[in-house]
């Protein structure tokens, strides 16, 4: 579209609202002042099910059986906020995710953790102006998590390589396999005609044997293990624990420190 075509879009818009243009509302029907003020189920509320619903007098929650909430913490990016999940007990589904209210990155103020799990059902309400101190945010890329878990490409199994390096060809493979093949080694690759034999974890976990005798300073076998890690989200001290006890010194990352 053109900017001047758009100018004059919005300019039309513009003059309609000024004549007093409405939409999606007929101003000849009368409005029903006699209904009775009552909050609706649950049920009948339409499109997803509402997590909670509120007394906006009495501050009092009612959850909805069949939604679970749970917090946690989004690995969208590095900054690893906080996230709130909410899950439909039936199917097992994640129908959306939030803003964590008892995590700094998400709310400040943030609740306590000593405040009761209904006070998150409050803070994403209007009772009382919970909602504007304490409602918990989630980014963009916070919010797409969800579609990343959905994602149809998302690996979900150990893939092995069927084809040359760089082919791109996969299959999956159990997690038992993964781990009898990294474990023990051997010609892993044989079925596609590659002889090559892979030391697995079992027969590099060598203390002992120096890599290169006339280099000593290389150090034993077991340094030819290197982890070369990620994201600094809290997983990565489980990989630390793990070369350790492993004997390599090459635990490596390119996320942040």
């Amino acid at each position: 579209m053109k900017r001047r075509t758009f100018l004059k879009m919005l300019g039309g818009i513009g003059a309609l609202s000024l004549t007093g243009l409405t939409i999606g509302c007929n101003k000849k029907d009368a409005v029903n002042t006699d209904a009775p003020n009552e909050f609706p189920k649950l049920s009948q509320l339409p499109g997803q099910k509402p997590e909670a619903m509120i007394n906006l007098e009495t501050g009092a929650v009612e959850v909805e059986p069949s939604i679970l909430m749970r917090h946690s913490a989004c690995l969208g990016c590095y900054s690893s906020c906080g996230n709130r999940v909410k899950i439909d007990k039936n199917t097992g589904k994640i129908l959306r995710v939030y803003g964590n209210p008892y995590n700094p990155n998400n709310a400040e103020p943030h609740l306590s953790f000593k405040e009761p799990l209904t006070e998150s059902y409050l803070a994403f309400s209007s009772y009382k102006d919970k909602g504007s101190m304490h409602r918990g945010a989630l980014c963009a890329r916070g919010n797409a998590t969800l579609e990343s878990h959905y994602d149809p490409m998302r690996i979900l199994v150990p893939l092995k390589r069927t084809g040359a390096r760089g082919e791109g060809k996969w299959k999956p493979i159990t997690w038992d396999e993964a781990v009898e093949e990294t474990v023990e080694g051997g010609e892993l690759f044989k079925d596609i005609g590659e002889d090559i034999v892979i030391d697995g974890f079992r027969k590099t976990r060598d203390l002992e044997t120096p890599i290169d005798s006339k280099a000593p300073e290389f150090g034993p076998k077991a340094n030819q293990l290197v982890f070369f890690g990620g994201r600094g989200d809290g997983r990565t001290s489980f990989a630390g624990r793990f070369t350790n006890s492993f004997g390599t010194v090459n635990n490596f990352g390119h996320g942040y420190s």
